[in-house]
């Protein structure tokens, strides 16, 4: 079968159309298994920030996933056509025929089950001129309306973001959502401590839009804002909401030494500018590598698993305990993320689903870690704040949750928070045990006044307090009024840009 020029060129252009449309429709239950694209924001943020050096897993799964998939029915489509069309006229109207339907079907398919207009809804917000907030002037408090008192005794602060940790994550029977107890030493931090919970049973924090993935989690717990679209470019370098004053800012006012270790690599979602802004000196996986404390060829799953940063935070505790000064270490845990978790050598084999135990895996070395730093000559003056990042996040095609729970649907959805754990406040706090209903916005104020600092004023920007009287913004609202106002662009939060 002889071809023109044209119509080879023609046929190019259809053949990467069609292997395009066929590699989609694969991709879309792929895609659904391994990530959660039921969340929109989540998604849209994550795709429009620095998205290298991602779980090193990614590639491998790509390419079995959906890559070589395509390619094997590509192939057998075009063996077919060329061993039984022989017609040139006939074999070109049939190649545009299957390949228009092709690009039809699974765009349709796309666009209807990824939901695809509610990310132009999400630009259009994003890209649109800010509007006038009732519900910001109402509740945002500016650094005009609130003053920080310093502790006179300095405490140092040890703050643990725990990869997609939740309280829900123990037995039923506990308050929590499974079958099983996948979290007996969290359970029993969160009764020894503080906890903002029913008595005995740990609650967590509500997972509202702007704060439910990894470096949302870490930006709303530090600032007390969501994220929604925070960065604006400055002298040619990218920044986030510099002239809103952080967490990190404020310890760093007062003083403070501040380390931020992670297993990732830290541009990983932007989180370095997140951080670094916060004047967080971070310890990522090149920069472990780079000082020769870990090998320049390591690498699994993210980075390096939470064996070693469990280790690696040892040392770095001992050098800023060495200081004259007081210090803020914070850690970002990794095995326990999604879809299926990392299973390092200390996991067990006690469940039937890998990233059940390696939640419980998760619960030893954190527990393990806790006990040591009690035997440390700092301890006394340290406290320890125990968070999720965010909650765990489930595919529409794969929920670990409810294939291991005998509750319903709406009663786990009702019942999903992050963990929230306090240990060693200052002495007046120590027996707090209010119950209390509260957002990443309130983590922030209610950490400083952990540590001894006086909060004059009902809070800070979006946060309250939990120490406090006055009530968060979603003991106050709805959490669905709190999302919608929250994320949509208005000029308060764009004046901090």
């Amino acid at each position: 079968m002889k071809l023109k020029t044209k119509e080879i060129v023609q046929l190019i252009f259809l053949d990467a159309v069609l292997l395009f449309s066929i590699a989609l429709f694969f991709a879309l239950p792929w895609g659904f298994k391994n990530y959660p694209l039921q969340f929109q924001w989540n998604v849209f943020f994550v795709l429009a920030a620095d998205t290298s050096g991602a779980d090193s897993g990614t590639g491998k799964s790509i390419l079995f996933g959906f890559v070589i998939p395509a390619l094997i029915v590509f192939a057998a489509f075009k063996l077919f056509m060329c061993v039984f069309v022989k017609n040139e006229k006939k074999f070109m109207l049939i190649h545009k025929i299957t390949t228009l339907c092709s690009f039809v079907v699974s765009v349709s398919i796309l666009f209807v089950t990824a939901k695809m207009w509610i990310y132009f809804k999400i630009a259009r917000n994003i890209l649109g001129k800010p509007s006038e907030s009732n519900f910001y002037q109402e509740n945002f408090v500016s650094e005009e309306d609130f003053r920080i008192i310093p502790a006179e005794q300095k405490r140092n602060l040890i703050y643990i973001f725990m990869e997609s940790m939740e309280p829900g994550f123990t037995s039923i029977e506990n308050g929590g959502l499974l079958r099983e107890n996948l979290l007996p030493n969290i359970k029993q931090l969160a009764e020894e401590n503080i906890n903002f919970g029913d008595k005995n049973v740990m609650r967590g924090g509500i997972n509202l839009q702007g704060t439910s993935w990894t470096v949302a989690g870490l930006f709303s717990k530090t600032s007390a804002v969501p994220y929604f679209s925070p960065f604006v470019t400055k002298n040619g370098k990218k920044q986030c909401l510099p002239k809103l004053k952080k967490l990190g800012d404020f310890l760093y006012e007062q003083d403070y030494n501040l380390v931020f270790s992670m297993g990732s690599k830290k541009q990983f979602e932007d989180r370095d500018i997140v951080l670094e802004q916060q004047h967080f000196e971070i310890h990522d996986i090149n920069w472990y590598k780079e000082n020769n404390i870990l090998d320049k060829n390591y690498q699994v799953f993210w980075g390096f698993e939470d064996q070693k940063l469990y280790e690696f935070a040892k040392i770095e505790l001992e050098n800023l305990s060495a200081q004259n000064k007081p210090f803020v270490y914070s850690m970002l845990t990794v095995d326990t993320h999604f879809p299926d978790g990392y299973k390092c050598t200390l996991c067990k084999e006690n469940y039937k689903e890998k990233i059940e135990n390696v939640f419980e895996c998760a619960d030893f070395q954190l527990a393990n870690f806790i006990e040591w730093a009690k035997t440390q000559s700092w301890y006394k003056n340290t406290t320890i704040v125990i968070t999720g990042d965010h909650n765990y996040l489930d595919a529409p095609l794969n929920n670990f949750i409810t294939r291991n729970s005998d509750l319903n649907k709406k009663e786990i959805a009702d019942d999903r928070r992050f963990l929230d754990i306090i240990i060693n406040p200052v002495p007046e706090l120590k027996n707090v045990t209010q119950k209390r209903k509260f957002s990443s916005f309130d983590v922030m104020p209610t950490i400083l006044e952990a540590l001894g600092n006086k909060i004059e004023g009902k809070g800070i920007y979006l946060g309250r307090s939990l120490f406090s009287g006055e009530p968060t913004l979603v003991e106050k609202y709805n959490e669905s009024f709190v999302e919608n106002e929250t994320m949509t662009k208005n000029t308060v939060y764009e004046s901090y840009k």
